[in-house]
């Protein structure tokens, strides 16, 4: 697991993820004041692409992805919130982490009862 580093306050963001094994990841998020989040805009890994995921706090808000990526995308925030404030991930009140393929895995295991 790493932590998705250099995010501001900025409404709109964008970098180029470097997974371990050398594969890159786009991600664009964005904020959205009327509607009070965070959200992924698009997120694009080889031919898979997806656009519009609210960012919540969840170990993996992939996991249904899982047959199709390597990897997995977690928020967790300070609190009993979600990610609602334009600072949140800029003053790490919320932070957002990518999650290796094993760390995926064990989770889904869990999910399923065989952990």
């Amino acid at each position: 697991m790493f932590q998705i580093q250099n995010m501001t306050s900025d409404p709109k963001q964008r970098q180029s993820l470097v997974l371990p094994d050398g594969s890159i990841i786009q991600l664009a998020i964005c904020f959205r004041p009327l509607q009070i989040g965070w959200f992924v805009t698009s997120i694009t890994y080889g031919e898979f692409v997806l656009n519009g995921l609210r960012i919540c706090n969840s170990p993996n808000m992939l996991h249904q992805f899982r047959n199709k990526i390597p990897f997995g995308l977690a928020c967790f925030s300070v609190g009993k919130r979600e990610p609602s404030q334009s600072e949140d991930f800029s003053s790490d009140n919320s932070k957002l982490f990518i999650i290796t393929a094993q760390e995926a895995t064990a989770f889904s295991e869990f999910l399923n009862g065989q952990v």
